[in-house]
């Protein structure tokens, strides 16, 4: 399975095909070049930094935040526990997706939120690319829940694939390093896409809406969730629709995501949680905003309205 996974592999900028020259790979149509090491295979095409430059800086400072993360995680030996980074979901009277209950005891609100994301989707037997996989967790609760027939996980930070690449059991998971405005498959590579609050930090949205297009069968799914600022809800709708997506689940999930920011609030400022740890050992501005603790600006943004969390699930026609 991971031979035609492999195989499907295409240059990020041209979607030219692809040769192997010891620990490269590089297009045959544009000539561009991509670096294999003994943990994973990195698909950034680094002649972007010259071609959209302001671009690129913001995927740097993403980049630079999510490694520093990954390091604290590493430092304060609960690491190998932190694999969601995700608000959660806790049901609040609304109308319910999931045809399964999380019996897991760690991160079960962030179980949760995937399993509510996933609805009704069939992902058994089938082939899911997670773009911006973050640390893997998503990747594992699916193959628990759900038996796909194969999974990818992309994301744009080196420091997360390598925790991802050396902590998987599943010889069925591929990860990669990778840009979600440039993903680098064939196209209708696969039959389900999943993208949970990342794209939030993606200077392109509709270029990274066509990408997703692109790469999915006729008939595929596509599960989304992000944080949006409510006046951007309904552009956000459009730039989908225009890409060639059908919209047939879009959810305000806002009141579900915060009860979960509370729940989380003890663990996540403990002694051994990500706020408490973060602050100390990175650079990242304010660690209680990007993980919506109580008080920050974004839980109280959500609170007040102004922005929505939305649990979309769209399709290819």
């Amino acid at each position: 399975m991971l031979q035609h996974l492999h195989a499907r592999l295409v240059c990020s900028s041209c979607k030219g095909m692809l040769v192997r020259s010891e620990a490269l790979l590089q297009c045959c149509s544009c000539d561009a070049v991509y670096t294999i090491d003994d943990r994973y295979v990195s698909m950034l095409d680094r002649r972007e930094q010259v071609a959209h430059p302001s671009d690129w800086s913001r995927k740097e400072a993403e980049i630079q935040d999510y490694s520093e993360i990954s390091h604290s995680l590493a430092l304060s030996g609960i690491g190998r526990f932190a694999t969601f980074l995700n608000y959660g979901y806790v049901p609040h009277g609304n109308e319910q997706h999931a045809v399964i209950e999380p019996d897991d005891g760690w991160n079960r609100n962030s179980v949760k939120l995937l399993l509510e994301t996933v609805g009704r989707t069939v992902i058994r037997d089938r082939q899911v690319i997670d773009i911006g996989c973050g640390r893997g967790g998503n990747i594992a609760a699916l193959y628990k829940y759900f038996k796909p027939l194969s999974i990818v996980g992309l994301d744009i930070c080196p420091a997360n694939i390598a925790y991802c690449s050396a902590k998987s059991r599943w010889a069925e998971a591929f990860y990669l390093v990778g840009d979600a405005e440039n993903i680098p498959f064939a196209d209708g590579s696969f039959d389900v896409v999943l993208n949970m609050e990342s794209a939030h930090a993606y200077p392109n949205r509709s270029r990274f809406y066509e990408e997703v297009y692109r790469i999915m069968r006729t008939g595929g799914v596509f599960l989304y969730t992000e944080l949006m600022l409510e006046d951007q809800v309904t552009q956000n709708v459009r730039l989908l629709e225009e890409a060639g997506l059908s919209v047939i689940r879009n959810q305000d999930v806002t009141s579900n995501v915060l009860l979960s920011c509370e729940e989380n609030a003890k663990q996540r400022t403990g002694t051994q949680g990500i706020a408490n740890n973060a602050n100390a050992s990175t650079n990242i501005g304010d660690i209680s905003d990007f993980i919506a603790l109580p008080g920050s600006k974004k839980y109280e943004e959500m609170k007040a309205g102004t922005r929505q969390y939305r649990m979309m699930n769209l399709v290819k026609r």
